[in-house]
C-alpha cells in the first residue's frame, strides 16, 4: 500500500538544480526519501538507470539492506506495469548498481586505475593487491614500528633525545611506541597526512614570543572570557533573586555584586591580550551571614552557587598565573621533543607504506587516500579521472552523512562534479562515531550555511529539514525535546536545538492512548557502602530496580504496538531493551538481576571477548596445542568443564612430581584421567600440523562437545556465539593469507593485550536486550530503559602525555627531567579544553540516539551518592535553558537531565531532596512526566524467595507438598540407571571403540611435545604403546606389502617416533602376512579397516529387565572385515600376552565384542557374518569366536 509522503519529504524527492543536504532527524523516514528519489529518476522523465547512481552506505549490512529494499520498489512497480520493458532492465541492473561502502568504492576505484599511481622507490601496487582488516594493519605497523625506532636512534638528534627521555619516561620503547602510534591513527582522517605533518612542524619550529598570539593561547583566552561572562551573569541573575529578602541581600549583595563585576572586568581583559588577563586579580569577598532571612532555600541556592563560581573560576583563570612570554618558553623547551615526533611518525608512515606495497597491500585508511591522489592533484583541483568518475553518475547519493571524515569529503566532492550532483542526508545530532575519526563539522558547516531549499538559487547548494517523527508516540517526543531544548546549543552540542531541530509528531496512524508519559527513575544511596550488614553494589542495585519495573510492564501487560497488525498487544520481553553507556562488567549484573526476576535476556556486547570462559578456556588450548610446556594455559584447561580436574587433583599431580614444569608432571602421573589427557592431546597436536586452524577448533568443538558443554550453562546461548565468532574469526585470520596455529595464536594474544575484540556477527537476542547505545543506533524499540546515567564522562583519552587535534595540532605536558617534574603546557591545556568540549558534545548526541530509540515509552534510570547535597548543587545551577557553560561543567548524562528536570512540576520530589521550597517550578506544556526518587538500599539484596514466588503465574506455582509423594516409586529406574550409548570395549575390547563413542579418533601418533634429550630420560615404551604402534601400521599397510617399508613411511611422516617404530614387531606381522587368513582377505571382493560405526539396537540385548521399546546407541571401531561372496569376514588384531595355555581363556574374554562388531556389520553391510576371527600376534594364530 503506497503512503502518502509528507510536503518536506517531497521537497526531497523533487528537488533539483545543486548540491542538496537533507537534516533527516529520528524517525524521520531518512531511507524512504532516498529510495523514492532514486525511483523518481529511474522511472520518470528522466528515464535513467539503476547503475547511473552511485550509493554510498557505511556498512555493508546496510548496503545490503538498500539494495533490496529498491529492488523490493522495483518489482512491486514491475507488478503494476508487467510490460514495462525499461523497468524490466532495473530489476537486472539492480544488482550491478554501485549500492556500496565508501572502502568498497575506493577499493574498486584503486583496483582500476592503479597504474596511475607514483611508485615509491621501485616498488607500486598491482591491481591485485590485498586489502588488509584491521587486526592485520595493526599487527603490521607493530611490527615495522621497532625497526623505525632503531633508525630513529641511530641517528639521534637533540630533539631525539628529548623524546625519547622525557616521553619514553625512561624505560622502554612502549610509551613512545604508543605516542607514535595514537599520532598515527589520528591524522588518518586528513586528506593528506603528510602535509598535515609538515605544516605541524612549521607551526612548532616558529612559535612566537607571546603565547597570546598562537591558536593555543587565543583557544585559552576565549574559554577564559567565556566562562567569566556566564559566571559573571550568573551572580547578576542572583542579585535580581535577592531583591525580595533584604537579609540575603544585604548578607550576599555586595559580594556577588563585585564578584559580577570583577568577572566582567577579567572577560574584557581576556579579549585583549594574555598578560592583560593575568593582571586581573580574582579577590573573592567573603560572604555575610543571612540568619533572618525569609527563604531559607534561596538563601542556600545562592551560597551554592557562589561556591560553584569560586571554584570554577579560580580553576579556569589559573593558566594565566603565568606570563605569556613564559607560557611561550615552556612551548619552545617542549618545540623540539614535537619536532621530532612528527618526523618519527612521518618517517613511520613512509616505513609502514613501503612495508605495504612490499606485500603488495592496504589497509583501509590507505585506500581512501590513495582514491585522494587519483581524484585531486597537489593544488586540490579535480584530475581527469576525477573528471570521467563524475560523468558516470547522474548523482552521488551518500547516507549517515554526519560520518563522515575530510578524506572521504574529499572524495565524494571529485566525483560528484566539484558536489554539484551531491546528495547528502544524515542528522548530526546523530553523529557519535568521532573516535572512529568522524568530523560531524563537515555536516555542520554545510548545514549553517546552506539556504533552504525553496530560498536557494539555481545551482545553489540548499539544505531541506525532515523533523517530523513517525517512530515515536507524542510524550516520547516532548520528552527528547523538552531535554535537547534545556541543554544542545551552539556553544555546547555544537548546533541550536530550535523549531527546525525539533521533533514534531508523525505517527498519527498508531492507536491512541494515554499512558506513555517519560518516566525518570532516581535511587538514592548514603554516601559510601550504607549499612554495614548490607553489602552495596550501586550498578547492581539500579539493575535490580531495572528489572523490578521490567516485571511490572511484563505483568500488567503495558499494551505495545504490533509491526505486523498496527494493533496494541502486551508487550513481550523482546519488545524492551535496556541501554547502557558503556556494558561492559556490568552486563553480568543485568543478567542476574533479570534472571532473579525470571525474566529471559540477551546481549550482542560482550564485556570482554577473551574474559569470557568458553573462550579463554579455548584460547587456553590452542595454546597448549601449539606448545603444551605452558604452566598457566595448561592448568587452565584441566581446571576447565571439558576436563573438570579440581584443585586437588592438580595438587596431588604436582606433589608427587615437583620438579620441572607442570606438563612434565602430568606426564610422570599413573592417573588414568592423566593419561587420557595426554593422548587426546598428543592426537589434537598430530591433527593440528595439517589442519588449518579453522578445522581444527571445529575439531575440538566436536571431539570435546565444547559447544554442548558450555552452552548448557547460564547464557549458553551467548556463549555459543561468542565460540562460533572465535571460529569465524579464525577462518578470516586464514582467508588473509595467515597460516598456522602457532600464527594465529600469536594474533590472539596481540588482540588481547591491546584490548582489541574480534568482529562479532550481529544477530538477533532472545528476551529483553542489553546493549550498548552506539550498536542500538539505527534500532526502534516498543520500550526503551536507558539506565546507568550517573556513568562519569570518560576522559581517559585526556590522560596521554600528547594530545592531538585535528586543527589545534598537539598538546604536550612539559617534562623537567632536571627537576624530576612535569606540567601542562599552554598547547595541551588549550587542546585538552577543546578535545573535552567535543567530546561532551558526543556525549550529548549518544544521549539523543538513546531517547530516540523508543516507540512508546521511555523510562530514564539513574542513581546518586549523597542525593541531597548534589541535588542541592544542581538546584542552584537549574534552568530553562541551562546555560552552556553550566552544561559543560556536568560530569555525567544523569546531570544533564536532572538540571532542566529540576525545574518541572513533577519533579517535586527531586526538589524536596534538594532542599528547595515547593511550588519552585517553571510551568511546561508539553506532555507530562512520571518522577520517582527511591531508596536504592531497597535493593541492596535480590527479591526473596516468597516475592520471587508471587511474581510467578498462578499455573507456574509449585503445588503444596504431599507427604504421599515420599513413597512414590519410579517405574522406569531401570532404564534411568541404563546408559544411553553403549561401546564395545564395554563388552570387553579395547581403547578404538571408546574413541568412537566420545566421537574422536585417536590414531598413535608420536609423543606430544617431548623434551629435549638431554633432559629426558629413556624409558621404555608400554605393552599398550608397543600395541598402538602396531594397530597404526597394520592400519596402513597393504596386505601384498612389506611392514619394513610401512613402518619406514610412517617415520618419515612423522607418524612415529623411532623408538615406537623399534618396538614394532614386524616379523610378528610378516606372520600375519604368510598366513592362510592374510591369502583369505587378499582375495576378498572388498576389504575395509579401522570401520566406525554407531547404531541403536535393543537394550535388552545387553541389560536385563528393559522395555521392548528401549534402545541404545551402540558404538565401536572393526580393526577389519573383508566381503566375499559367501559373507563377511570380522577380524581383530590383538597384542596381549598370550600362552598356548591362555589363548582358549582370551578368546572367550572378546567373543562379546566380535559378536556385537557382526551383528552391527551385519546391519549395515545386509550381509551375513560367516567368521569371526581373532589374530594373536604374540603366537602368530588365528582363533574363531
Amino acid at each position: 500500500m503506497s503512503v502518502e509522503l509528507t510536503r518536506d519529504q517531497q521537497a526531497v524527492v523533487d528537488n533539483e538544480g545543486g548540491s542538496l543536504l537533507v537534516s533527516a532527524a529520528a524517525g524521520s523516514g531518512k531511507t524512504r526519501v532516498l529510495v523514492d528519489r532514486l525511483l523518481r529518476r529511474v522511472l520518470g522523465p528522466e528515464r535513467a538507470d539503476v547503475d547511473d547512481f552511485l550509493i554510498i552506505t557505511y556498512t555493508r549490512a546496510a548496503a545490503a539492506e538498500l539494495r533490496e529494499r529498491i529492488a523490493r520498489e522495483l518489482a512491486a512497480r514491475m507488478a503494476d506495469r508487467p510490460g514495462d520493458r525499461h523497468l524490466q532492465r532495473q530489476l537486472t541492473l539492480v544488482y550491478q548498481a554501485d549500492i556500496k561502502t565508501i572502502d568498497a568504492f575506493c577499493t574498486a576505484l584503486v583496483r582500476e586505475n592503479v597504474h596511475l599511481l607514483d611508485f615509491v622507490g621501485d616498488r607500486g601496487l598491482t591491481a591485485d593487491f590485498r586489502v588488509l582488516d584491521e587486526g592485520e594493519a595493526a599487527l603490521l605497523r607493530r611490527r615495522v614500528l621497532p625497526r623505525v625506532l632503531e633508525e630513529f636512534y641511530a641517528g639521534l638528534t637533540p630533539g631525539g633525545a628529548q623524546l625519547a627521555d622525557a616521553f619514553g619516561f625512561g624505560r622502554d620503547d612502549s610509551r613512545l611506541e604508543d605516542l607514535v602510534l595514537d599520532l598515527h591513527a589520528k591524522i588518518q582522517s586528513h586528506a593528506y597526512p603528510e602535509r598535515w605533518l609538515a605544516e605541524q612542524r612549521e607551526s612548532w619550529a616558529g612559535l612566537p614570543e607571546d603565547v597570546g598570539e598562537t591558536a593555543y593561547g587565543r583557544e585559552l583566552l576565549a574559554a577564559v572570557a567565556r566562562k567569566a561572562r556566564h559566571w559573571a551573569a550568573l551572580l547578576a541573575e542572583g542579585l535580581d533573586r535577592m531583591t525580595g529578602d533584604e537579609a540575603i541581600g544585604k548578607a550576599y549583595g555586595p559580594a556577588f555584586q563585585q564578584g559580577a563585576g570583577m568577572l566582567r572586568e577579567l572577560a574584557e581583559a581576556a579579549e585583549i591580550g594574555w598578560d592583560r588577563a593575568g593582571a586581573v586579580p580574582l579577590d573573592w569577598p567573603r560572604l555575610g551571614a543571612a540568619r533572618k532571612c525569609q527563604s531559607p532555600e534561596l538563601r542556600d541556592r545562592l551560597k551554592s552557587l557562589w561556591a560553584r563560581c569560586k571554584k570554577e573560576m579560580d580553576a579556569a583563570r589559573s593558566i594565566l598565573d603565568v606570563s605569556a612570554a613564559e607560557a611561550a618558553e615552556d612551548l619552545r623547551r617542549s618545540a623540539p621533543a614535537m619536532e621530532a615526533l612528527l618526523d618519527l611518525t612521518m618517517a613511520f608512515d613512509r616505513a609502514c607504506r613501503r612495508e605495504k606495497l612490499r606485500r603488495n597491500a592496504t589497509d583501509f585508511a590507505d585506500q581512501e587516500h590513495y582514491a585522494v591522489r587519483l581524484l585531486l592533484g597537489e593544488d586540490g583541483t579535480p584530475t581527469e579521472l576525477a573528471d570521467t568518475v563524475s560523468q558516470r553518475y547522474r548523482e552521488v547519493m551518500v547516507d549517515e552523512y554526519q560520518d563522515t571524515n575530510q578524506v572521504q569529503n574529499c572524495v565524494f566532492s571529485a566525483i560528484s562534479h566539484g558536489g554539484r550532483t551531491l546528495f547528502a542526508v544524515g542528522d548530526v545530532k546523530q553523529s557519535i562515531y568521532r573516535f572512529r575519526l568522524a568530523d560531524p563539522a563537515i555536516f555542520l558547516e554545510k548545514y549553517e550555511t546552506y539556504p533552504l531549499a525553496d530560498q536557494a538559487e539555481e545551482g545553489q547548494p540548499r539544505k531541506i529539514l525532515l523533523s517530523q517523527n513517525f517512530r515515536s508516540r507524542q510524550p516520547v517526543l516532548d520528552g527528547v525535546n523538552f531535554i535537547f531544548q534545556a541543554i544542545m546549543s551552539r556553544e555546547m552540542g555544537e548546533m541550536d536545538y530550535g523549531e527546525g531541530e525539533r521533533l514534531h509528531f508523525g505517527a498519527a496512524f498508531l492507536p491512541p492512548r494515554e499512558d506513555c508519559q517519560t518516566e525518570f527513575h532516581l535511587l538514592t544511596f548514603p554516601q559510601g557502602r550504607g549499612e554495614e550488614d548490607v553489602p552495596l553494589s550501586r550498578p547492581l542495585a539500579e539493575a535490580r530496580f531495572v528489572a523490578e519495573r521490567v516485571r511490572r510492564l511484563l505483568d500488567e501487560g503495558y499494551p505495545v504496538t504490533d509491526g505486523d497488525t498496527g494493533q496494541l498487544r502486551p508487550c513481550r520481553p523482546e519488545d524492551i531493551v535496556v541501554l547502557l553507556r558503556s556494558p561492559g562488567p556490568r552486563l553480568r549484573h543485568y543478567a542476574r538481576a533479570l534472571a532473579d526476576r525470571g525474566i529471559p535476556c540477551g546481549t550482542q556486547e560482550s564485556e570482554d571477548f577473551f574474559s569470557t570462559m568458553e573462550v579463554a578456556v579455548v584460547y587456553a588450548l590452542l595454546q597448549i596445542l601449539d606448545n603444551p610446556r605452558q604452566d598457566v594455559p595448561l592448568i587452565a584447561v584441566l581446571r576447565s568443564p571439558l576436563f573438570g580436574f579440581t584443585p586437588d587433583d592438580l595438587a596431588l599431580i604436582r606433589g608427587r612430581h615437583s620438579a620441572g614444569d607442570f606438563y612434565e608432571a602430568l606426564e610422570a602421573s599413573d592417573e588414568p584421567r592423566s593419561r587420557d589427557f595426554l593422548e587426546r592431546l598428543a592426537a589434537l597436536r598430530s591433527r593440528a600440523r595439517d589442519m588449518s586452524v579453522h578445522r581444527l577448533i571445529w575439531r575440538l568443538y566436536n571431539e570435546l562437545n565444547v559447544l554442548g558443554v558450555f552452552g548448557a550453562m547460564a547464557g549458553g546461548e551467548v556463549r555459543r556465539e561468542n565460540l562460533i565468532a572465535l571460529a569465524e574469526h579464525a577462518r578470516a585470520f586464514e582467508s588473509a593469507g595467515y597460516k598456522g596455529l602457532f600464527a594465529f595464536v600469536s594474533h590472539l594474544r596481540f588482540l588481547l593485550e591491546n584490548g582489541e575484540q574480534p568482529t562479532m556477527a550481529s544477530g538477533a537476542a532472545a528476551g529483553v536486550q542489553i546493549m550498548s547505545i552506539h550498536r542500538s543506533k539505527g534500532l526502534e524499540f516498543p520500550i526503551v530503559i536507558l539506565a546507568d546515567l550517573n556513568k562519569p564522562f570518560n576522559r581517559t583519552d585526556l590522560q596521554t602525555p600528547v594530545l592531538v587535534h585535528p586543527k589545534l595540532g598537539l598538546g604536550p605536558l612539559y617534562i623537567d627531567l632536571d627537576r624530576h617534574i612535569r606540567y601542562p603546557t599552554a598547547a595541551r591545556e588549550a587542546v585538552s579544553a577543546r578535545l573535552s568540549r567535543e567530546m561532551r558534545s558526543e556525549e550529548m548526541r549518544l544521549l539523543y540516539v538513546a531517547m530516540t530509540r523508543a516507540q512508546e515509552k521511555l523510562i530514564l534510570v539513574a542513581s546518586l551518592a549523597s542525593a541531597e547535597k548534589k541535588l542541592g548543587d544542581l538546584n542552584a545551577l537549574s534552568a530553562l535553558p541551562v546555560p552552556p557553560e553550566t552544561v559543560d561543567g556536568c560530569r555525567s548524562m544523569a546531570e544533564w537531565v536532572l538540571l532542566p528536570l529540576l525545574r518541572r512540576r513533577e519533579a517535586e520530589c527531586l526538589r524536596a531532596l534538594a532542599g528547595a521550597e515547593a511550588g519552585d517550578f517553571a510551568p511546561t506544556e508539553d506532555s507530562p512526566w512520571l518522577v520517582a526518587c527511591r531508596d536504592g538500599l531497597d535493593y541492596a539484596q535480590p527479591p526473596a524467595a516468597g516475592e520471587r514466588e508471587a511474581l510467578e503465574t498462578p499455573e507456574a506455582r509449585e503445588p503444596d507438598f504431599d507427604p504421599a509423594a515420599l513413597d512414590f516409586t519410579y517405574p522406569h529406574q531401570n532404564a534411568a540407571l541404563t546408559p544411553a550409548k553403549l561401546t564395545a570395549t564395554q563388552l570387553k575390547g579395547r581403547e578404538k571403540d571408546q574413541e568412537i563413542a566420545e566421537n574422536t579418533a585417536r590414531p598413535y601418533v608420536r609423543s606430544a611435545f617431548a623434551p629435549p634429550r638431554f633432559l629426558a630420560g629413556k624409558e621404555p615404551l608400554t605393552a599398550d604403546q608397543r600395541g598402538t604402534a602396531i594397530h597404526l601400521v597394520m592400519e596402513h599397510l597393504p596386505l601384498d606389502g612389506d611392514p619394513a617399508d610401512t613402518v619406514a613411511d610412517l617415520l618419515a611422516r612423522r607418524l612415529l617416533t623411532p623408538e615406537q617404530a623399534q618396538a614394532v614387531d614386524i616379523p610378528a606381522i610378516r606372520r600375519f602376512l604368510a598366513s592362510s587368513l592374510a591369502e583369505e582377505l587378499r582375495g576378498a571382493d572388498r576389504v575395509e579397516r579401522e570401520f566406525r560405526f554407531s547404531l541403536l539396537v535393543p537394550a535388552g540385548d545387553y541389560y536385563r529387565d528393559m522395555a521392548e521399546e528401549d534402545r541404545v546407541l551402540l558404538q565401536g571401531v572393526v580393526d577389519l572385515f573383508a566381503v566375499t561372496a559367501e559373507g563377511i569376514t570380522v577380524v581383530d588384531f590383538k597384542t596381549d600376552y598370550v600362552t598356548e595355555e591362555t589363548l582358549p581363556a582370551k578368546a572367550d574374554y572378546y567373543r562379546p565384542q566380535l559378536a556385537a562388531y557382526s551383528a552391527a556389520l551385519e546391519r549395515i553391510m545386509e550381509k551375513p557374518v560367516v567368521r569371526r576371527v581373532l589374530w594373536f600376534f604374540r603366537t602368530g594364530q588365528a582363533v574363531e569366536v
